[in-house]
């Protein structure tokens, strides 16, 4: 593996953007978020994640120095070799503008767009409105639109159009960003397909992952039924067909019984038997 020694005995290997693996994609994918290309310098500069930037040192064989600033830790890679293949996919100076969407394979592509996602993209949850929803930005249009395009077809959710948004700096400078929101359902496939089937050495960040797990949950849960289905599968701390079974099979009630514990009318037990497949022993059909 080519590697890099400059006079300062910083290594770093200068072909890791040529050929695509996960990390190459992650790291790829996070740079056209949150990566600075200046002359032959690639940096990220992050408020906080200093465990991010020590994972991405490690896939690239690195040692440059990570150094804590006054509110951020710093990575900064200097060779004109990598800026050059960054160059060759689409990451320029002043990328935010000019960056171009990069020809990533598809088996590449969940690990691209989770390193874009944990760069510039959000997660919320919504409990007062039993929502979830998540969103991509970019200050490139073309950019966004391309890395719609690519989820539609590998996800098959419904097409996205990036709404354009505009502010005011305190310095008075006009920033034009485009985003692309998804709720409920399709915020969740999504999310599934950029975190769901990651193994211990996937890169991600820690804190978009953990918010992922919540939002997995949160939607799960108002997904699986009323809002009294819902309301005794928190208190129980059990999924409602792991209940069921055990009340019927274990504990040998029938649907009344099991109504009379549940405080709900049995016309409500049969419905939630039937929804989570639970059948009914022949010998008890007869009861209540």
């Amino acid at each position: 593996m080519p590697i890099n020694w400059n006079r300062f005995s910083y290594k770093v290997n200068i072909d890791f953007f040529k050929k695509w693996s996960p990390e190459m994609a992650y790291i790829l994918g996070f740079t056209f978020a949150d990566g600075n290309v200046y002359k032959t310098t690639l940096a990220w500069d992050l408020k906080k994640d200093k465990e991010l930037l020590e994972k991405i040192n490690r896939a690239m064989n690195s040692n440059y120095p990570i150094l804590e600033r006054k509110a951020s830790f710093r990575l900064r890679i200097s060779n004109p070799i990598i800026i050059e293949n960054l160059r060759k996919l689409g990451v320029y100076p002043n990328k935010s503008k000019e960056m171009l969407f990069p020809r990533v394979p598809p088996d590449f592509f969940s690990h691209f767009t989770r390193g874009f996602f944990d760069g510039d993209g959000w997660i919320y949850i919504r409990e007062c409105r039993n929502e979830i929803s998540i969103g991509f930005s970019s200050g490139s249009k073309h950019f966004l639109e391309k890395l719609i395009l690519n989820l539609q077809k590998l996800t098959k959710i419904r097409l996205n159009n990036p709404r354009e948004r505009r502010r005011i700096t305190p310095k008075g400078k006009e920033i034009v960003k485009y985003q692309a929101d998804y709720f409920c359902g399709r915020a969740y496939d999504i999310l599934q397909f950029l975190y769901a089937d990651l193994n211990k050495n996937d890169l991600r960040l820690k804190r978009k992952y953990d918010k992922y797990l919540r939002a997995k949950e949160f939607y799960e849960f108002i997904s699986s039924g009323g809002r009294k289905y819902r309301v005794i599968q928190r208190d129980m701390g059990l999924p409602m067909k792991q209940m069921l079974s055990k009340m019927m099979f274990e504990e040998k009630l029938n649907g009344v019984q099991i109504a009379e514990r549940l405080e709900v009318h049995s016309s409500s037990i049969y419905r939630w038997l039937e929804k989570t497949g639970v059948r009914i022993p022949a010998s008890r059909k007869k009861d209540g």
